[in-house]
């Protein structure tokens, strides 16, 4: 499976508010089996933006739990995703527990 039909899978998920077959798919694409086969922070980048231009409130906090995960160094790379998801999401029920400076990224 390459990283375009994860994605795919991931936003078909997020289109249809499929929240517990979404994270059931992440744990699953985390799992020993696509280790070094995929890059998890350009999946990362593409279904978080995704979440935000459809609204998915508690998709992004799943999400950002998710992200600081990551290496500092990816975190790092994705800063500017953050930043920007926060501008696509355009509701004014941005969830607060996601730091609102960008250096508490």
């Amino acid at each position: 499976m390459d990283q375009e039909e994860i994605i795919s899978t991931f936003k078909h998920y997020i289109k249809n508010d499929m929240l517990d077959r979404f994270e059931d798919y992440f744990y699953e694409i985390t799992s020993e089996e696509y280790h070094n086969k995929i890059s998890y922070p350009y999946i990362f980048q593409k279904i978080y933006l995704f979440s935000c231009i459809q609204g998915k409130r508690e998709l992004l906090v799943f999400l950002f739990q998710v992200y600081k995960t990551f290496a500092l160094t990816d975190r790092i790379a994705l800063r500017p995703t953050i930043i920007y998801g926060k501008y696509l999401y355009k509701g004014a029920d941005y969830p607060n527990i996601l730091p609102q400076d960008p250096k508490d990224f």
